[in-house]
C-alpha cells in the first residue's frame, strides 16, 4: 500500500508578491516566523528538500479572498434581504433553509467523490483546477442573481430564494472544495502547512473584510426602504462578482500545483469509486467526531454574520450600514494577530488541543455580548471575539490535513475532497440548527413579522441570546466532543514519519 504513496513537490517559481493588502501584511511578518518565512522567500520544506516558492504561497492563499468572499458575502446578506427586505414570512425562510440544507447535504460529497476520480488536459489540466477554472465565470455571476427575485407573492419569493440558494451553493462547493483539497496536496508536512495555513489565514481576513465592508459603500442601510435597498443590494453582488472572478484568475494561474500530474510520473491516483469511497470515510470514527466538532463551529460560523444586521439596528441601536460594519471591521483584524497567537499554540500543543482551547476563548468572549447593549463597549468585546473566531478558521483544515494523511497511510490514496466533501454535508446540516433556533427565538418572542416596528423589548433580548448563549454553549458541546479525537501532536508526528518512509 505505501508503494502508492507520492511525496509532491511544487516547482518553484519566480517571486511576485500582489500589492492588495501589503501594508496590513507587512505588520505580521515580524511577528510570526511561519508568515515571516512564507513571505521573504525563506518558505518552510514542503517534505521533498525543495522550498515552496513565495509566488505559489501566496498566490495559493489567495483563493481564500473569493471563497470568503462569496460565502461570507452571501451568509452576511442573504437572510437580511429575503426576510427584511423583501418581508418573506419568518416561516416559510426556515423552510427554505431546511430543504436546502437537506439538498447540501447530497450535494458536497457527490462533488468531492467526483473530484477526487478527475484526471483531464482541459481547462487547464489536472484533478482539481478544472473546477475551479470551470467555476469563475458562474460564481461571478449568481451573486448577482442572489438579490434579483421576482415580483410576486411570499411563496413565489422564497420559491425563487430556494432555487437561488441552492444553485450559488452547488457553484461555490465546487470552488471551495477543490480549493482547500489542494492545501494538503501541495502542502505535505506540518511545517509546511504551517506556513501556507499562516498565509491563508491572513488572506482570508482579506477576504472576510472586504465581505462585509464592501456592502456598506453601496447599502446605506441593511433595513432600509426595499424601493431604495433593493437596487443597492445588485450593485453589491456585481462587485462582489467582479473580484471573485479576478481574484479566481489569480489564483488559479500562479497559486495552483497539481502535485498528482505535474512533475510525477507515478501519481498512485487509485481513487474509490464514490459509494466505496463515502464507505471508507464514515467508517473513519476519528474523521466523525471530528466532523461533530467542526459543526458547533459552523453553527457560530453562520449565526453569527446572519444575525448582524439586526444585532446592530435592534439592539446596539446603530441601523446604519456602517457602524455594523465596523463592528466586523473590528472582528476581524483582530483575527490577524489571534492567528498568529494560535499558529505558536498549534506549534506547541498541537492541532486538536489547539482548537479546544481557541474553542473555549470564543465562547467566553461571545457570552459578553448578552449583557452589552452599549455600541462602544460592543466595539471592545468584538476584539476578543475576533481573537476566539480566528482559532477555529485556522484549526479546522489543520486537522481535516491530518485526519487526510492518516487515511493515505491505509488506502494508498489522497481522498481529500471525499473528506471535505462528507464534512460539509455536517456543516451545511448547522444551518438547520441556526434557522430553527432563529425561528424558535423569534416565534416564541412573537416577531414572525419583519415588519413589526417598533419590536418589544422581549425581541431584542431574543437577538441578544442568539448571539451570545446559544452559540456558547453549542461551542462547550464541540469541546466535549473534540477531546475524543485521537489525533495529538505526537501522534500526528507518528503519521508524518510514515508517510516519509513509505515513498
Amino acid at each position: 500500500m505505501c508503494k502508492a504513496l507520492v511525496n509532491t513537490c511544487p516547482l518553484p517559481g519566480r517571486v511576485m508578491v500582489p500589492g492588495a493588502g501589503g501594508l496590513l501584511l507587512a505588520i505580521t511578518l515580524s511577528i510570526h516566523p511561519a508568515v515571516n518565512d512564507s513571505m521573504s522567500g525563506n518558505t518552510r520544506d514542503d517534505g521533498t528538500g525543495t522550498a515552496v516558492p513565495r509566488r505559489l504561497n501566496l498566490c495559493y492563499a489567495m483563493g481564500e479572498i473569493p471563497d470568503m468572499i462569496a460565502y461570507q458575502g452571501f451568509s452576511f446578506l442573504i437572510f437580511t434581504f429575503y426576510y427584511v427586505i423583501m418581508n418573506v414570512d419568518v416561516g416559510l425562510v426556515t423552510i427554505v433553509y431546511i430543504i436546502w440544507s437537506v439538498y447540501n447535504a447530497f450535494n458536497d460529497p457527490v462533488l468531492g467523490a467526483l473530484s477526487d476520480k478527475t484526471k483531464t488536459r482541459k481547462l487547464g489540466g489536472g484533478r482539481r483546477r478544472p473546477w475551479m477554472v470551470a467555476m469563475l465565470v458562474p460564481l461571478a455571476a449568481v451573486m448577482v442573481f442572489l438579490f434579483t427575485p421576482p415580483a410576486g407573492d411570499d411563496v413565489v419569493v422564497a420559491a425563487y430564494m430556494l432555487a437561488i440558494m441552492a444553485i450559488f451553493d452547488t457553484i461555490y462547493t465546487a470552488y471551495s472544495l477543490n480549493h482547500t483539497s489542494l492545501y494538503p496536496e501541495m502542502f505535505t508536512t506540518d511545517r509546511a502547512r504551517e506556513s501556507a495555513g499562516a498565509s491563508r489565514r491572513i488572506f482570508m481576513v482579506f477576504g472576510l473584510i472586504i465581505a462585509f465592508a464592501l456592502p456598506s459603500f453601496f447599502i446605506s442601510k441593511y433595513t432600509g426602504n426595499p424601493a431604495e435597498t433593493i437596487p443597492q443590494y445588485q450593485m453589491t453582488g456585481v462587485v462582489f462578482g467582479a473580484v471573485i472572478a479576478a481574484s479566481i484568475l489569480i489564483h488559479v494561474k500562479w497559486g495552483v500545483k497539481e502535485p498528482f500530474y505535474e512533475g510525477h510520473a507515478s501519481t498512485g491516483l487509485n481513487a474509490p469509486g464514490f459509494i466505496d469511497s463515502l464507505k471508507i470515510t464514515f467508517k473513519n470514527k476519528t474523521f466523525l467526531i471530528f466532523v461533530c466538532a467542526s459543526t458547533t463551529c459552523w453553527y457560530c460560523f453562520t449565526l453569527l454574520p446572519m444575525l448582524m444586521p439586526l444585532y446592530g439596528a435592534k439592539v446596539l441601536k446603530q441601523p446604519d450600514s456602517f457602524m455594523t460594519t465596523l463592528l466586523l471591521l473590528v472582528a476581524f483584524l483582530a483575527t490577524i494577530p489571534g492567528v498568529l497567537m494560535w499558529s505558536r499554540i498549534d506549534a506547541r500543543a498541537g492541532s486538536k488541543n489547539g482548537m479546544m482551547y481557541s474553542m473555549l476563548w470564543w465562547a467566553f468572549s461571545l457570552l459578553m455580548l448578552v449583557f452589552i447593549t452599549d455600541y462602544p463597549i460592543a466595539m471592545v468585546a468584538m476584539i476578543f471575539v475576533g481573537f476566539g473566531l480566528a482559532g477555529p478558521t485556522y484549526f479546522i483544515d489543520r486537522n481535516i490535513s491530518n485526519i487526510a494523511d492518516e487515511d493515505r497511510i491505509k488506502t494508498g490514496c489522497r481522498r481529500e475532497a471525499s473528506y471535505y466533501g462528507v464534512h460539509a454535508v455536517f456543516i451545511r446540516l448547522a444551518a438547520i440548527l441556526v434557522i430553527l433556533s432563529v425561528n424558535i427565538v423569534f416565534t416564541y418572542s412573537g416577531w414572525e413579522d419583519a415588519s413589526l416596528i417598533p419590536i418589544a423589548p422581549e425581541q431584542v433580548f431574543g437577538i441578544r441570546l442568539l448571539m451570545s448563549v446559544f452559540p456558547a454553549v453549542t461551542l462547550a458541546i464541540g469541546m466535549v466532543l473534540l477531546k475524543g479525537v485521537k489525533l495529538g501532536k505526537a501522534d500526528v508526528k507518528a503519521i508524518q514519519e510514515k508517510l516519509k518512509n513509505c515513498t
